[in-house]
């Protein structure tokens, strides 16, 4: 007998089928509170991430190199944060002018008054003057690389700064360096096969023995051995250059003629970029030059391209130096750059397969 027809013999089929009513317009009751608490708090979460955090990124405060280095931190920021404001502090000269990726882009900190931000990654591992940020603005949690100065433990500097991110979450890989580019307003000689030489550095005394000193006979060589080749100098006017150039119609001086920007686009239409470890070159390697970059007492394993850019130095027991700060400086001849020969770096030139 089913049991539908034993409940209506023993009349009890009617309470039972109240009881299933009452039961499952319960359990719709239920399904409706879970569905509007669970909705509740989609729209929670679509509020927060329309908004995003307020991020800052100091990227001037090494100097253009490490400016460069952090576009890759900028990135991976978007990334992490689709909705984020992301605010990039930078130096002028219109490197990163029309970036897509960051919200807004200041070249002064006075810009940052009164702000009020929810993170500040700083692209410079020995920034440590903290105390002026909460004058100017209110930075929230502040970010620093962590970079282990044992040979052992290096690698590229964008990895240090990607690993704050990995801190937060992120799990990618490290986005491209970027810069931006604009065609110089003054003339630049056109030639078939352009020659970009980069004598910079920076001009502390520490850092003296990052210039190498013998561009002017490179220059020679080269006019030698590129009867079609064109020689651009690139950089300010304070980077000098032992000796004289050659008196030569193929060399144009552009030193303090050219906004970052600028400098970027004659780098980017450049058939090979060779100069000292300094900001310029990493405008080369961003903009995917073929380049040849001389280290001296600089690490070519924290400081290398990421690019077709190769590094060249000597094997001397005391570089690299630039974490051992008594050494770098009182550095008395500069062995790492003075016996850097331009034959060498001409011998270098012809044994790499750059894309000439």
């Amino acid at each position: 007998m089913k049991i539908s027809r034993f409940l209506k013999k023993i009349k009890l089929y009617g309470c039972v089928m109240s009881l299933r009513n009452t039961a499952e317009k319960q359990l719709l009751r239920l399904k409706y509170i879970a569905y509007k608490n669970k909705a509740r708090r989609l729209r929670q979460i679509n509020i927060k991430s329309a908004s995003g955090p307020k991020v800052l990124i100091v990227m001037n405060a090494g100097g253009i190199g490490n400016e460069i280095e952090a576009t890759p931190l900028v990135q991976a920021a978007r990334l992490l944060w689709a909705k984020a404001e992301i605010t990039i502090l930078i130096s002028p000269g219109g490197l990163f002018e029309n970036w897509c990726i960051p919200n807004k882009t200041i070249d002064s900190e006075k810009y940052l008054k009164g702000q009020t931000f929810n993170h500040t990654f700083f692209a410079y591992w020995e920034w440590k003057n903290i105390n002026r940020w909460n004058v100017e603005c209110e930075p929230g949690q502040i970010h620093f690389p962590r970079i282990r100065l044992n040979r052992l433990f290096l690698k590229p500097e964008r990895e240090y700064y990607i690993d704050m991110l990995r801190r937060l979450g992120y799990n990618g890989s490290v986005p491209p360096l970027y810069v931006s580019i604009k065609q110089p307003k003054i003339y630049v000689p056109s030639a078939n096969f352009r020659i970009c030489l980069v004598p910079g550095g920076k001009k502390e005394h520490r850092w003296r023995h990052k210039h190498w000193p013998f561009y002017d006979k490179l220059a020679q060589l080269l006019l030698q051995k590129y009867h079609q080749g064109h020689i651009y100098i690139i950089g300010t006017k304070e980077d000098d250059i032992p000796g004289q150039l050659p008196h030569d119609p193929r060399v144009t001086d552009l030193r303090g003629r050219l906004s970052l920007a600028e400098t970027g686009w004659v780098l980017k239409n450049a058939n090979l970029v060779i100069g000292n470890d300094c900001g310029p070159m990493h405008i080369s390697d961003a903009v995917q030059t073929s380049s040849l970059i001389i280290f001296g007492p600089t690490c070519e394993v924290k400081n290398r391209p990421q690019n077709n850019s190769i590094p060249i130095s000597i094997d001397i027991f005391c570089r690299p130096c630039q974490y051992n700060l008594a050494l770098l400086d009182n550095c008395p001849d500069s062995r790492c750059m003075n016996q850097l020969t331009p034959e060498m770096v001409m011998e270098k030139i012809q044994a790499t397969k750059f894309r000439l």
